[in-house]
C-alpha cells in the first residue's frame, strides 16, 4: 500500500474501497494513511470486514470518521472528486482539513492492472463469453429482448459471476440506439440483434458487444458489418503501448471514414475497465492519456443508422509486451441465426 506522506486519502465509493482494501461496502469510509488502510463500516459488514479486508476495521457507531482522522493526526486529505459526494466534501472542508484532488494519481495507479487483477479480469471475460455462447440456442422467433437478457444474466450466475451492468438486448431498429432500453419487444424474422453485456467476477468486470442477425441479412447490413469488423480488428492490431488515446480512436474512426460511415460512429472507441465498467482512460477523440502495458480497456467501434439498424463489435482487451491482445476468443465474423 502506498504511503501518502502529505496526509491521508479518504474514499467513500464502494468499488474504490474494494480496489484498495479487497472488501466492498456500500456505506462506509476507507482512510489510507501512512501506508495503512483503516476501514469504517456498519454492523452489516463488520464481521466479514475483519476477516476479509486488508485494513484495520472499525464499527462506525463506535468510531467516527472525524475521530479516526484526529487519532491519525491527519491535516490534509486527498479525495477522488468524481466519486465523493458534495456532503462529504463540505463536512471535511468545514472541519478544517486541507483537501486536494487525488483523482489523477488514482487514475494512473489503477490504469495498470497487477498480475492478480488481470487474472480476475481474464476470468470475468471467459465467463462473459461462455454465457453468450450458451444463450445462442435460446434465440428463437417470438422471444423477447427481456427474456434473452434474463437468460444471459442467469448464465453469468451459473458460471460463478454476477451481472456487471445493465444488459442491453436490442432487436431491429432498437439496435441503432447505442444505450437502448431493453424491452418486451419480440424477435421477428430478418432482424438484427445487438447484445451489450458484461459480468463481474470477484470484483472485476468484463464488457462485450456482439451484433447478430436472425434470418437473412441485407446487402447493406453485410457491407456495414464488414466495415465495423475491419475497424475493430484494425484498432486491435495497431494500438500499442505508448499510443495516445485519441490516436487509438482515430485508428478505428479512420476506417469508418474511408468507408463513408464515420459520422454514424457517435461515441468514443472505448474506455478503461476494472472495478468499474467505465474507468480511466477514455479512448476518445480528445483524450491525451497514453496507454501503457497492463491497461485494460474496451475496443468498440459502431455504426448507428437511425430507423434501420446499429452494429457494434466490442471486446475487452489488454496491452502486454507492447501489443494489444483481445481477452475474448470468438472471432468477429457475423453470426447468422436462421429463423
Amino acid at each position: 500500500m502506498r504511503n501518502f506522506c502529505n496526509g491521508a486519502v479518504v474514499l467513500t465509493d464502494g468499488d474504490l474501497i474494494f480496489y484498495y482494501s479487497g472488501f466492498y461496502v456500500d456505506d462506509g469510509y476507507l482512510v489510507i494513511c501512512n501506508g495503512k488502510n483503516h476501514l469504517l463500516t456498519d454492523g452489516r459488514y463488520i464481521e466479514s470486514a475483519k476477516k476479509q479486508a486488508k485494513a484495520e476495521c472499525y464499527l462506525q457507531s463506535e468510531t467516527s470518521l472525524f475521530d479516526l482522522l484526529k487519532t491519525l493526526n491527519v491535516k490534509k486529505i486527498g479525495l477522488i472528486y468524481d466519486y465523493t459526494s458534495a456532503k462529504v466534501y463540505e463536512n471535511l472542508l468545514k472541519s478544517g482539513f486541507e483537501l486536494y484532488d487525488y483523482t489523477s494519481e488514482h487514475n494512473e495507479l489503477a490504469m495498470v492492472k497487477s498480475t492478480e487483477q488481470l487474472t480476475l479480469i481474464k476470468k470475468s471475460c471467459e465467463i462473459c463469453e461462455q454465457a453468450f455462447l450458451n444463450v445462442l440456442p435460446f434465440i428463437k422467433e417470438g422471444i423477447t429482448e427481456l427474456e434473452l437478457s434474463a437468460e444471459l444474466e442467469r448464465n453469468f450466475k451459473r458460471l460463478g459471476a454476477g451481472v456487471g451492468f445493465k444488459t442491453i438486448v436490442a432487436f431491429g431498429t432498437g439496435s441503432s440506439v447505442p444505450h437502448y432500453e431493453t424491452s418486451d419487444k419480440k424477435l421477428e424474422p430478418n432482424t438484427p440483434i445487438l447484445m451489450d453485456f458484461g459480468c463481474v467476477y470477484k470484483g472485476f468486470l468484463s464488457d462485450m458487444t456482439r451484433t447478430l442477425f436472425f434470418g437473412e441479412p441485407t446487402d447493406k447490413f453485410l457491407k456495414v458489418y464488414d466495415l465495423v469488423k475491419t475497424a475493430h480488428l484494425t484498432a486491435v492490431d495497431k494500438i500499442t503501448a505508448g499510443t495516445i488515446c485519441k490516436q487509438a480512436d482515430e485508428i478505428a474512426r479512420g476506417v469508418l471514414r474511408d468507408g463513408g460511415y464515420d459520422k454514424f460512429f457517435t461515441h468514443s472507441l472505448g474506455h478503461g475497465i476494472g472495478v468499474k465498467i467505465h474507468e480511466y482512460p477514455s479512448l476518445s477523440p480528445k483524450c491525451q492519456a497514453v496507454l501503457k502495458d497492463g491497461a485494460v480497456f474496451s475496443v468498440e467501434p459502431g455504426v448507428y443508422l437511425e430507423g434501420e439498424f446499429g452494429i457494434r463489435i466490442e471486446d475487452t482487451v489488454t496491452l502486454a509486451n507492447g501489443k494489444c491482445l483481445s481477452l475474448m476468443k470468438t472471432d468477429k465474423n457475423l453470426l447468422v441465426i436462421k429463423g
